[in-house]
């Protein structure tokens, strides 16, 4: 049976409750409001986070900036600066994605290398069923010097592994890296083990 997915969208909750009188000024839609990367608006004492001060609206974005923002008030130094901000659909399968595209990377002039590994060739992915989907893990790096750029999932559970595809991006990983670490077998974590080594052109487990 053909099923459509109808998404509503979402938008910044802006609007009657008084923004407009104390000043603080808007990004160039009018839509956000305009934050520096401590949060502050253009009014002295007043922070924004969340959804208001711009994308990604995500509940765990918002909860980083608020945490860092209390840190400020505390008199610590911090900024937000985020290499990767996980973006996942809780649908079945599952869908990840951190950091850039391979559409993204070449949009912004990056020379790039592609590789992009089945959950049909990992071994936990078929004892979970998980193959079922069609999923996989496709890995995004520079072409120059293998620095990771991106990395996009498809598949059941594969949600769980986002922590391993932003860890890789903040710490600045080259596909080097994490074709050097010992990844448990049988995990699913193997797939984003294989991805890389298929980035490199030798992966073990498919062609």
């Amino acid at each position: 049976m053909d099923k459509v997915l109808v998404t509503v969208g979402r938008k910044p909750n802006t609007k009657g409750w008084g923004l407009e009188n104390i000043g603080a000024r808007m990004d160039g839609s009018g839509t956000f409001i305009r934050t520096d990367r401590q949060c502050r608006t253009s009014v002295p004492g007043v922070y924004a986070i969340g959804d208001v001060s711009g994308d990604p609206m995500l509940a765990h974005k918002a909860s980083a900036e608020g945490e860092m923002v209390a840190e400020i008030i505390a008199g610590h130094k911090r900024e937000f600066d985020k290499v990767a901000i996980p973006e996942i659909v809780f649908t079945e399968p599952e869908i990840v994605s951190v950091g850039l595209t391979p559409e993204e990377a070449r949009e912004r002039g990056e020379e790039i290398i592609v590789g992009k590994f089945p959950l049909a060739a990992n071994g936990r992915a078929l004892s979970l069923e998980a193959e079922k989907t069609g999923g996989f893990i496709r890995v995004t790096a520079r072409e120059s010097d293998h620095v990771i750029l991106g990395v996009q999932a498809v598949g059941s559970h594969i949600a769980e592994l986002h922590s391993e595809f932003v860890l890789a991006l903040e710490m600045g990983a080259l596909l080097e890296d994490v074709a050097g670490t010992v990844h448990a077998h049988p995990t699913m974590s193997e797939a984003f083990h294989e991805s890389v080594l298929k980035t490199l052109g030798h992966a073990i487990h498919i062609s």
